[in-house]
């Protein structure tokens, strides 16, 4: 999975599974190191598995618990929104969790 970092965005593409996560982690990480606000660009033709949503989970979970940001590019779409359907990520989700995935809350 090609992963780009600068310290403020992190760009992913391709495949955000099980055999990625650790590279993911590692430019999330990093770019947290040194900013408050982080932003995922998760191009719209990636892939993910349960591992890639937890990822990003987590990474949400730590920016709230210690005060940064993380926000995403644009609403996730494709495979990945695909992902978070299927399991479940969607269902009964906080106002603030659909800001996050899907913005403004509507699918277009």
């Amino acid at each position: 999975m090609p992963i780009q970092s600068d310290p403020a965005s992190v760009a992913i593409s391709g495949l955000l599974t099980i055999r990625s996560v650790a590279q993911g982690k590692e430019a999330i990480s990093a770019s947290f190191a040194d900013r408050n606000d982080v932003v995922l660009d998760i191009s719209p033709d990636s892939d993910a598995d349960i591992s890639g949503i937890q990822l990003i989970l987590s990474a949400l979970l730590y920016a709230r618990s210690t005060g940064k940001r993380l926000s995403l590019s644009a609403p996730v779409s494709g495979p990945v929104l695909d992902v978070l359907e299927r399991g479940g990520f969607l269902e009964k989700i906080s106002f603030e969790d659909r800001q996050f995935w899907l913005h403004d809350g509507v699918r277009k």
